[in-house]
């Protein structure tokens, strides 16, 4: 029976109708080709409307027409000419050898009868065949818009695309399905919305149900098999449906025929949903358990088949191994998908240990963690877990627990491990500080001979081996080792659960060896990547936040933190949260937001305990501490990381970013005495990347008692700018041109701080879009910048400046520039970010010294 459509809009009929309105009495052949549901008929209708106009009445051939009957020079078309017998395919094709013959036929390409490719040949002779097919996209979008009157939304196009298959009949019918049910308004396009689930009305549910029952029952239950989840393969579908290999071929090229079928192969969305409805609960449940079976035993990929079953809501307990077998598969590349396929493995009955301890691996990857702890809980107390699902469930225990400060816990629980795994107690030993411990068990672990042939096995020995060289040895050869195991981890997928990911630990050591390109690629590439699944992926993002910020990219840093948003963080994340913006408002002169993020950074902190790898965070926030005046409260924590440093040895690398924020916050508090402590401390710190921050911390001492060597500070900052600390070269060089009583020199080194602040990149930034076709700065450091003429203010700017200096208040300044007062402040901040200013009499001195004393008109 043809599924056809009374609405189905006619294709672009190419050349036949063009040549039917200017020449009705020419000769005419041609062939149409098509499955089912492409609008053959539909064009067939077209064509007898044209020759119709032109006073033609053309002749409909079907299998009950007697050829006898009908005059010789009529024009004659044919529907369906894949189910006219041999002897009329043969007259047929007798009356188009005629010089005068007017013929249109269509067809499906299969079956094939005895003359049909005669005939299709006769027709063609002229003309190559019209074929018509599935749909494209766009081609999609010019059909809905033809039904709906209008410009569909993207999203309506999206759903309708992806239901219909692009078959034409369903085309109209999904659209027409979107309007009957109140979905689409075309009176307000904008306000469509995806529904969970396209329904049509019951009576066409009906009318569609005897279509498709009407169909061969050979090729319904093809249809049946692939809705429930079978793939379009012999070795499945023979033994699935009891089928002869021979017959089944012949089946399968009548399915593609009805046009039901994708050009990929796969059933139509629309199509195997309303099977799915049809299918009696018992023959279904057959299937997906001898589906099931086959599956299982063929021992091939899982992933199709196991998203199609879960999609089916098959039960059982061979379903669920299926649907078990495919979340594993998803695991490597698809946490959240592996989610969903382990759920479904659930509720069809596979409430196994081993189910679920993968199920609480997978939730940990996607940055559940609340949800991951629950579910090992669930194995570490169930009495039928094995001990690979034991040891899965610690794992992931143990990684989690890191996220939230637990170093030392984390460390017995790896330690209770064997293998290579027992190394992944060494960077949370040194998180505790407790150096003796990761010493030893490096030294005690099993030899490398023993490890499986893994990328993980060696990437965990290279990450456990640069960590403790970070504390101990060479940050190159820290770098070296942390570096090697980010890129084997890279191509291990997201399904490996770290406590610290190998990124993470580059991206700090980089920094803090003064390699900063290093800790931008890397980072960037993670982010970009989404390396390490959810869990790890929010740790990169704020890390290549907390990046920016130190290399003056504000815009970039704020991006981050609208990213996160109102994401639930684990502990970890909301301490580099609340530093970042900290760090963000404290450069933006912020003092408002200041004491927000520092009291959110404050409570992070009592979450949190004080570890290795939140130093800089820590820093961050006792520099906020001292602008606001509440150093006793973060003292306890300072205090804290000290005692850790002097049980690691004091290690260089590590201690030398606690030594610089110590020297900021000591000059935010004024205590010059306390900062020159610090600084003779930087310079007694015996490692190379220790020596420009002694340098620039000696120089920053000498302005702020006002002594200003234009050349000294110029080095200076340059110097931490190749050391990836670009903000604070340009606020060292900003403070410079405040505090030196030549005019000349104040300016030169305003626009050396300004063009220092503009020398932000190593690379392209992952988090904002770059420009289309814009080109990636390289990923090294910034040439040395050199003073611009650049103007450092908006003319706008210079107003609200001089206006500032005449003394005037921000709603005086706004009234006078009829602007609000809330746009001055804006202003204000903009400025003050601009010039590096650290409050406001500084800012007053740096405007002074760039636009002088000039009173406003």
């Amino acid at each position: 029976m043809p599924l056809a459509h009374a609405d189905t809009v006619v294709p672009q009929a190419g050349w036949i109708l063009p040549q039917i309105a200017s020449e009705p009495g020419a000769p005419l052949t041609a062939a149409i080709v098509g499955p089912g549901g492409t609008g053959k008929s539909a064009l067939l209708k077209a064509i007898a409307a044209a020759y119709r106009e032109a006073g033609i009445e053309a002749v409909r051939v079907d299998p009950e027409t007697d050829l006898a009957t009908v005059p010789d020079g009529a024009p004659l078309l044919v529907d369906d000419a894949h189910r006219l017998s041999p002897d009329t395919l043969a007259a047929l094709r007798g009356r188009a050898r005629a010089a005068d013959a007017r013929m249109v036929v269509n067809y499906r390409p299969w079956p094939r009868p005895d003359g049909l490719s005669a005939l299709g040949a006769q027709l063609s002779r002229h003309h190559s065949p019209t074929v018509l097919g599935h749909l494209g996209r766009e081609e999609v979008a010019d059909q809905v818009a033809r039904r709906v009157g209008g410009p569909p939304p993207d999203a309506l196009v999206a759903l309708v695309y992806e239901q219909s298959g692009g078959l034409p009949m369903f085309v109209g019918l999904v659209t027409q399905a979107m309007l009957d049910t109140g979905r689409f308004d075309p009176r307000h396009p904008e306000r469509f919305r995806r529904p969970p689930r396209v329904s049509v009305s019951p009576g066409l549910a009906e009318r569609l149900r005897y279509l498709l029952e009407g169909l061969d029952p050979r090729i319904y239950a093809v249809l049946e098999a692939m809705a429930i989840g079978a793939p379009l393969d012999a070795e499945v579908l023979c033994p699935l449906l009891d089928a002869d290999p021979a017959d089944l071929a012949d089946t399968v090229d009548a399915a593609f025929a009805t046009g039901l079928l994708t050009d990929s192969s796969e059933l139509i969305v629309f199509v195997r949903n309303l099977v799915l409805r049809l299918i009696p609960v018992l023959r279904g449940r057959n299937l997906q358990r001898r589906l099931a079976e086959l599956q299982l035993a063929s021992g091939g990929p899982m992933l199709t088949v196991g998203r199609q079953l879960a999609e089916s809501r098959a039960a059982g307990a061979r379903a669920s191994a299926v649907m078990a077998a495919a979340a594993d598969e998803a695991l490597r590349t698809s946490p959240h998908l592996a989610i969903e396929l382990y759920d479904a493995a659930v509720r069809a009955g596979g409430s196994t240990p081993a189910v679920v301890a993968r199920r609480a691996q997978a939730t940990a990857l996607a940055g559940d963690c609340a949800q991951a702890l629950r579910f090992t809980d669930e194995i570490l107390t169930a009495a039928d877990a094995t001990e690979q699902d034991r040891r899965r469930a610690v794992s992931v225990s143990a990684a989690i627990l890191a996220r939230r400060g637990f170093a030392l816990r984390t460390a017995e629980l790896y330690q209770g491990l064997s293998g290579p795994d027992v190394l992944l107690a060494v960077p949370a030993l040194l998180a505790a500080g407790e150096l003796d411990r990761a010493r030893e068990v490096l030294a005690n672990a099993p030899p490398s001979q023993d490890d499986a042939p893994t990328l993980t096995a060696s990437a965990i020995r290279l990450l456990a081996g640069g960590a403790l060289e970070s504390v101990v040895g060479d940050a190159a050869v820290a770098l070296s080792h942390l570096t090697q195991a980010a890129g084997l981890l890279d191509s291990a997928g997201d399904a490996v659960l770290l406590p610290y990911s190998p990124v993470e630990l580059v991206a700090v050591v980089a920094v803090q060896s003064g390699e900063a390109a290093l800790a931008d690629a890397t980072l960037g590439h993670a982010v970009t990547s989404k390396l390490g699944g959810g869990l790890a992926h929010t740790r990169h993002l704020l890390l290549y936040g907390w990046h920016s910020l130190t290399r003056g990219a504000l815009d970039t840093a704020q991006g981050v933190l609208d990213r996160v948003g109102a994401t639930p963080l684990e502990p970890g994340d909301e301490l580099l949260v609340a530093a970042l913006a900290s760090g963000l408002a404290r450069r933006r002169g912020d003092s408002s937001a200041l004491a927000g993020a520092f009291a959110r950074g404050r409570t992070a902190l009592i979450r949190h305990p004080v570890d290795l790898y939140v130093l800089r965070p820590l820093g961050e926030l006792a520099v906020a501490a001292a602008l606001l005046g509440e150093r006793e409260s973060i003292a306890p924590h300072l205090d804290q990381a000290w005692t850790l440093l002097a049980k690691l040895g004091d290690p260089p690398l590590w201690i030398v970013p606690l030594y610089w924020s110590g020297l900021h916050a000591d000059l935010a508090a004024g205590d010059l005495d306390a900062a020159e402590g610090r600084a003779r401390a930087l310079a007694a710190v015996n490692a190379r990347h220790a020596k420009g921050f002694a340098a620039a911390a000696a120089c920053w001492l000498r302005v702020a008692r006002g002594d200003v060597d234009p050349d000294e500070v110029r080095a200076a900052a340059i110097g931490l700018h190749h050391a990836g600390l670009i903000a604070d070269g340009a606020q060292l060089a900003a403070s410079a041109s405040v505090r030196t009583a030549d005019r000349k020199d104040g300016a030169g080194l305003m626009a050396f701080a300004r063009n220092l602040s503009d020398s932000t990149g190593f690379g392209q930034d992952p988090v904002s879009t770059p420009p289309a076709g814009g080109d990636a700065e390289p990923a090294g450091a910034a040439p040395e910048p050199e003073p611009a003429a650049a103007p450092l203010l908006s003319e706008r700017e210079v107003e609200v400046g001089r206006l500032i200096l005449a003394g005037l208040t921000h709603k005086q300044i706004g009234a006078r520039l009829f602007i609000s007062a809330k746009t001055v402040e804006h202003h204000v901040a903009r400025m003050r970010n601009r010039l590096g200013a650290d409050g406001r009499n500084e800012l007053f001195g740096m405007l002074r010294n760039l636009i002088g004393d000039a009173q406003p008109s």
